[in-house]
């Protein structure tokens, strides 16, 4: 009877167990990303040009073909805030998104291992990144719908795991 409770007890329900691999997926891939970014530093002006010289090509596209002056002040502002990180506050930055990715990453295991702690680590990796981005970026370089997108993403991600509470201890 005991075997057959413990053997109960470990199954992972399948929406988590999907939740965890596209989590991992993310985190791993941004891991990468961020450690190889702090590794090779701030890009140089020729190597920051070059990176930018799409977002300036659609910026100046968007305003020739009428889409909207918003439109156009987005990728400029995208290109002002792409230039701010890498020029003022790069370490910072990247630092930060470190640490956020290591917390999450802790959180997604331990829900993977059915902590229920893991869930409360994983709402906190999904605020940092928000809360980060009004701390060391300026209000003006700040674009509405990137944040609109980043809580709603947070937000649906929270809610599917949070179904899954009653299977964690």
């Amino acid at each position: 009877m005991e075997e057959l409770t413990t053997e109960t007890q470990a199954k992972r329900p399948v929406l988590l167990t999907v939740l965890v691999i596209l989590s991992a997926i993310y985190i791993i891939g941004s891991l990468l990303a961020v450690t190889s970014a702090l590794i090779s530093g701030p890009l140089s002006e020729e190597a920051l040009e070059t990176e930018l010289e799409g977002l300036y090509g659609l910026s100046a596209e968007l305003s020739a073909n009428g889409a909207g002056e918003q439109l156009a002040g987005m990728a400029n502002t995208i290109i002002d805030n792409a230039v701010y990180i890498n020029n003022e506050v790069f370490m910072l930055s990247h630092t930060l998104s470190l640490i956020t990715l290591i917390i999450g990453a802790i959180g997604v295991f331990m829900m993977f291992n059915l902590k229920k702690i893991g869930f409360h680590l994983y709402v906190i990796y999904s605020l940092l990144p928000i809360i980060t981005m009004y701390i060391i970026t300026p209000m003006e370089l700040i674009i509405t719908f990137s944040v609109i997108s980043a809580v709603v993403l947070a937000a649906l991600f929270s809610v599917l795991y949070g179904l899954n509470l009653k299977h964690m201890k």
